[in-house]
C-alpha cells in the first residue's frame, strides 16, 4: 500500500491501483507484525531508518500479531524507548504523519514522536493532543472525538498549505479541527528521532505506555488528502477499526 524501496502487497482489500508510491518521502513506517523486537523494528520505507534500542532495561515487548508494547516506569533507566536516525521535516513543508495505537493507562502527556522538547507528538489528555515544531501547539478534540484507555485508534497529524501550515486531527478518519473550523497553523521546521519517550538521552519525560501497532511519517509532496484518504482506508481495514469519517 505504502511504497519506499520494499514493494508490500498489503492492499487489505483496497482497490487496483491504491498504492501510494511515497519512495523517500515515506521518511519512515513502523508495520506491525513485519519481525519487530525490542531491540529493532525494521523501517519499512526506503530510508532504512531502523528503530533501535540496546538496552535489555529499555526495550518494550513484543505483542502477539504484531507491535510493540511500551511501558512507562516514570524511569529513564527502566521506561520503554527507541531510537532512530535523525530527520529534519524542513519549514514550509507539508507532511502526514499516522498511528495505530493502544493507550493503556490514564492518557496524560504520552509520546510518541520526539526530537527535544520542543518538537513532540503526543497525546496530553484524552481530549487533547500536542504538536509542537519551535513553539506549543496544542489541539484540542473538543466535543468532536476523545481518545479512552485501551481504545485502539488510528490518529493522524496533517500539515497542508505548504506556508500555511495548516494542521488538522483526524481520528479513524474523522477530522477535528482544533479551537475553530480552520484548524491550527506551525510551519516552522522540526527533527525526529526518538518513538516512545521526549527528550531522550538529555532529559528523557513523557514516556508512552500502551501499544504502537503501525506509525509512519510522509513529508512533501505526497502528504495530500488522497494520500491520508488511503491510509486511512487501509490500516483501519488492517486494524478492524470502524472508520468514522
Amino acid at each position: 500500500m505504502l511504497i519506499g524501496r520494499h514493494r508490500l502487497r498489503t492492499h487489505a482489500g483496497l482497490p487496483t491501483g491504491s498504492t501510494i508510491r511515497a519512495g523517500t518521502k515515506l521518511k519512515f513506517w513502523y508495520q506491525c507484525n513485519t519481525g519487530e523486537t525490542g531491540t529493532r523494528w525494521n523501517d519499512q520505507s526506503a530510508n532504512g531508518n531502523n528503530a533501535l534500542q540496546e538496552s535489555e532495561d529499555n526495550q518494550p515487548s513484543v505483542v502477539s500479531g504484531g507491535g510493540l508494547d511500551f511501558e512507562d516506569t516514570n524511569d529513564s533507566e527502566t521506561a520503554s524507548q527507541m531510537v532512530m536516525t535523525s530527520f529534519n521535516v524542513p519549514a514550509n513543508n507539508d507532511f502526514l504523519s499516522f498511528i495505530v495505537c493502544k493507550i493503556e493507562d490514564s492518557i496524560n502527556s504520552h509520546c510518541y514522536l520526539s526530537d527535544s522538547g520542543s518538537e513532540v507528538f503526543q497525546f496530553t489528555s484524552g481530549n487533547q493532543h500536542q504538536f509542537k515544531a519551535v513553539g506549543a501547539t496544542p489541539m484540542t478534540h473538543s466535543s468532536v472525538f476523545s481518545v479512552s484507555p485501551d481504545e485502539k485508534v488510528l490518529f493522524m497529524v496533517h500539515r497542508t498549505n505548504t506556508s500555511t501550515g495548516t494542521i488538522k486531527l483526524y481520528k479513524n478518519g474523522l477530522v477535528c479541527d482544533g479551537h475553530n473550523n480552520s484548524g491550527s497553523t506551525n510551519a516552522n521546521t522540526f527533527d525526529i528521532q526518538n518513538l516512545g519517550v521526549k527528550n531522550n538521552p538529555s532529559s528523557e519525560s513523557n514516556w508512552f505506555d500502551g501499544i504502537i501497532y503501525d506509525v509512519g511519517m510522509i513529508v512533501g509532496t505526497a502528504a495530500t488528502d488522497k494520500s491520508r484518504d488511503m491510509i486511512t482506508d487501509y490500516l483501519c481495514g488492517k486494524h478492524g477499526i470502524k472508520r468514522e469519517g
